[in-house]
């Protein structure tokens, strides 16, 4: 076979050729492009054009074009076979990311080695097709399962105690039911990870009471029981409001070492709530207020617990004497500070009734009784000290004759009591104990004076 031979003109046009790729290289070589924050012309993101794009705009266009369907694909959760829900990765705060492919991409067009900067100023397309990760909300996840759970979740009831047709009954316990978080959270894992849509089976297991029927097995008794004077009938928002605090602490059971709070039964007294505005003492001053009447209830309470010698955990008295109870004796609520907590120290259930009857509110506790019945309590209070209030302040009337001077707010004196119960046994005192000190503020007093 005889040799190529080529003109000259194409040796020329090969030489002039080869010559300018030379010179390209060396071009290249010598002048090497400054890294890009945006992508290679022709750049492809799994089948996504890239080139031109910011990280973030590259980022969005392929959200755009996957996530979508991501956030369709749902997940059955059923127990016993029935589903009881369907959560899609939407609302599993699933997203993808796509890091990896970007960051392949973005090392590709800024890579300064010869050959990838020839192929590129060829025109030659780049395809990416790095698989996506996952970013997973672990909160998320669990704050809706947990949401799943609580629909087939039901905790234990305990055997009670209650009054009912005017006798204390027995309440049968009931076992509650449990979900398998654990388990669920597993089973979901390993769908959400092959970006699966399935099932997850929530698992449940019975879960048993801690007191039973055998456990109220005992004779019950009123261990201590207070009544206060009630002056009008429900027309007055005061009664109607001794009334409902009266029916949120009735029929509460505390089980041994249970600490009970009034102002977490009887609630906020705070505009919106179901109580009224009647008439408080503010400083001693009567006001009108959300919830006038309810520590008649608290103070009520809080006697009866003395009767029934249980540990008062916290317990405050109010800025000055009230109408229904002598110094010492009361007790009040406020807000998140001020409350009435007592503990059940007996080894038994005690049961709390409350009720309105005969112009009077009525508090007993109701347990087993272990107290000898030789043994007796009374309870006291004296004053150990007086606080006199500031003197009189004046305050000018321009509507009253010169030199005209009017008492309008009679000033009081203020008080330090200390309550004491006595332990009698066969009529005899064996026992004195200090249960509080009270302290009670004075008032001071207002003068009105005409002008001079």
């Amino acid at each position: 076979m005889s040799p190529l031979k080529l003109s000259n003109k194409a040796l020329i046009a090969l030489t002039v050729t080869t010559a300018a790729l030379a010179l390209l290289v060396i071009a290249v070589a010598l002048n090497p492009p400054a890294p890009s924050d945006r992508f290679y012309t022709n750049m492809y993101i799994h089948g996504i054009a890239v080139g031109g794009l910011t990280t973030s705009e590259a980022e969005a266009a392929l959200m755009q074009q996957f996530q979508p369907g991501l956030d369709q694909r749902t997940i059955s959760f059923t127990h016993q076979g029935q589903e009881v829900a369907r959560l899609s990765y939407k609302d599993l705060g699933i997203l993808l990311d796509f890091s990896a492919a970007l960051e392949a991409a973005r090392d590709y067009g800024n890579k300064r080695n010869l050959p990838s900067r020839v192929v590129r100023i060829l025109g030659r397309p780049h395809k990416v097709t790095t698989q996506p990760t996952l970013l997973l909300d672990q909160a998320a996840i669990i704050t809706q399962l947990q949401t799943v759970a609580d629909k087939l979740q039901t905790p234990p009831t305990n055997a009670g105690l209650a009054y009912k047709d005017g006798r204390i009954i027995v309440t049968p316990e009931a076992p509650g039911t449990t979900v398998d978080i654990q388990a669920a959270t597993g089973e979901l894992g390993q769908l959400i990870v092959t970006l699966s849509t399935g099932v997850v089976e929530m698992q449940t297991t019975q879960v048993l009471p801690h007191y039973t029927t055998k456990d109220m097995g005992f004779n019950v008794s009123e261990l201590g029981a207070f009544s206060t004077a009630v002056a009008t009938g429900l027309g007055d928002p005061r009664v109607r409001n001794i009334n409902r605090a009266s029916e949120l602490i009735h029929n509460q059971v505390l089980y041994p070492g249970d600490v009970f709070s009034a102002s977490a039964h009887m609630g906020v007294h705070l505009p919106g709530s179901s109580y009224e505005s009647a008439i408080v003492l503010v400083r001693g001053e009567p006001a009108e207020d959300i919830g006038g009447g309810i520590c008649q209830v608290v103070t009520t309470l809080y006697n009866a617990v003395l009767m029934a010698e249980l540990t008062v955990v916290q317990r405050h008295n109010h800025s000055a004497r009230v109408s229904y109870a002598d110094y010492g004796f009361d007790a009040t609520i406020a807000g998140d500070y001020f409350d009435l907590k007592f503990k059940n120290n007996t080894a038994h259930p005690i049961l709390i009734t409350s009720r309105m009857q005969d112009s009077a509110l009525h508090v007993s506790i109701h347990g087993y009784e272990t107290r000898p019945p030789n043994r007796s309590i009374q309870f006291s209070s004296r004053r150990v000290d007086v606080i006199p209030p500031e003197p009189y302040k004046e305050v000018i009337d321009a509507n009253l004759a010169p030199g005209t001077r009017i008492v309008t707010l009679e000033s009081q004196m203020g008080y330090r009591f200390e309550v004491y119960k006595y332990v009698f046994v066969d009529g005899q005192e064996v026992e004195r104990v200090k249960i509080n000190t009270s302290s009670y503020r004075p008032l001071q007093g207002v003068v009105s004076v005409g002008q001079r």
